[in-house]
């Protein structure tokens, strides 16, 4: 089984990197050192998971990526920048956690029935999706940014999935 830690809070997520056997994941979540929302994962939390042999999957849900406007698929990369910085290549992935389509484009009573099902500190607003995360494109889109930011194809593969695939070889015995 692959622990996943995206929906913890603080403790919580450090207390199962600690006692887990095996690394663990942050499958979709993002930095809070960008962006101060109680959803995030500390600069902490991520050495901790990076030290275990764990991965963090950077999310493209607009309140994780930026407190403000504009949001856009630059401060998605930035989340990818920070983990790499703090922790390695080996530790960052994508969790995009949406559909091809996106939150934007559900029809209005399921996105009504999708917010009504968080707590008011999620902190939604008017539109769930990053601008250049929020279509079928938005894998290639995110090839570009990273391109643009200096990555090589062996770096862009493990974000894509080379990392999350070396953890669950791990962790799938």
């Amino acid at each position: 089984m692959l622990i996943d830690v995206s929906h913890s809070g603080d403790r919580t997520t450090l207390d199962a990197i600690e006692l887990s056997p095996r690394p663990i994941a942050v499958t979709h979540s993002n930095c809070r050192a960008l962006n101060d929302h109680p959803r995030l994962k500390t600069d902490e939390a991520i050495r901790a998971l990076a030290a275990k042999g764990g991965v963090m999957g950077i999310s493209g849900v607009r309140m994780f990526v930026k407190g403000d406007e504009p949001t856009t698929i630059e401060h998605i990369v930035d989340h990818i920048d920070h983990v790499v910085k703090l922790a390695g290549i080996e530790h960052v992935g994508i969790g995009s956690d949406a559909d091809l389509l996106g939150y934007d484009r559900m029809p209005a009573e399921l996105n009504r029935q999708l917010r009504a099902g968080y707590k008011g500190s999620y902190a939604f607003r008017e539109r769930i999706d990053t601008d250049g995360f929020d279509s079928p494109k938005k894998i290639y889109n995110l090839v570009d940014a990273l391109i643009r930011r200096g990555y090589g194809d062996a770096d862009i593969g493990l974000i894509l999935g080379g990392n999350f695939r070396r953890l669950l070889a791990a962790t799938w015995k």
